[in-house]
């Protein structure tokens, strides 16, 4: 694949200059193992695509190490909610394959990066922008806006950050957003199956959320 192709793929994969879309990013830790997490992925340049993890996460410490990744592309919910919970006993069975050039099985397309450049942009934050090298793209057949999905992926991504803002002790930022993840279920069960893998990403989500609160009240009592 030529370096004038890429930017014209990541045009159609809905990568707009300017524009964050949320995607899972897979990085290595020192044993070589894979890491996946969900992530914000900013375009900055006709190949560049800039991460912001935080600075307390394994994609953040992995790619200060080893500057190679992949950026999946999936709309699909279970995918995401697998990727950022992890550690969750209910979601070790829904654990996706990674193949070693770190694409996971499951994505529509993977996009392999090399980064450029890190560094600590805020007290919270890192900031990589990543050089887009290949591309594969293994979904050629659209598939129908589902609002239930596009919601469950929103209420994940809140997920990660509420687990985050708990840890860092700034819950009222986490109960804005556990209130939106609510918002995104209402929408959810209007528009969706109770059996689609969205119903299930919003309940197994919402438990989870109730045991961070309540080790985090836990917390909070022991400092006392």
């Amino acid at each position: 694949m030529t370096g004038r192709e890429i930017p014209e793929l990541l045009d159609e994969l809905g990568f707009s200059r300017g524009s964050t879309v949320e995607a899972i990013v897979t990085t290595r830790r020192a044993d070589g193992s894979p890491n996946a997490a969900p992530m914000g992925i900013a375009r900055v340049g006709p190949d560049l695509l800039q991460l912001r993890p935080f600075r307390s996460s394994e994609t953040y410490r992995n790619l200060m190490r080893n500057p190679e990744a992949c950026v999946n592309v999936t709309s699909d919910p279970a995918l995401f909610l697998a990727t950022a919970l992890k550690g969750e006993m209910e979601l070790e069975p829904m654990q996706p394959a990674i193949n070693r050039d770190l694409s996971l099985d499951a994505a529509d397309a993977a996009v392999f990066i090399e980064a450029l450049s890190g560094n600590a942009a805020s007290e919270d934050r890192g900031r990589f922008v990543c050089r887009a090298n290949s591309i594969t793209v293994r979904r050629h057949l659209p598939m129908v806006f589902s609002r239930g999905r596009a919601e469950a992926v929103e209420a994940v991504i809140h997920g990660t950050r509420i687990r985050a803002f708990l840890s860092m002790g700034r819950s009222a930022e986490a109960e804005n957003l556990i209130k939106r993840i609510g918002e995104c279920r209402e929408v959810i069960r209007r528009v969706s199956s109770p059996d689609a893998a969205e119903a299930k990403v919003i309940e197994v989500l919402e438990a989870s959320i109730e045991r961070w609160r309540g080790s985090h009240r836990g917390n909070r009592q022991d400092a006392l």
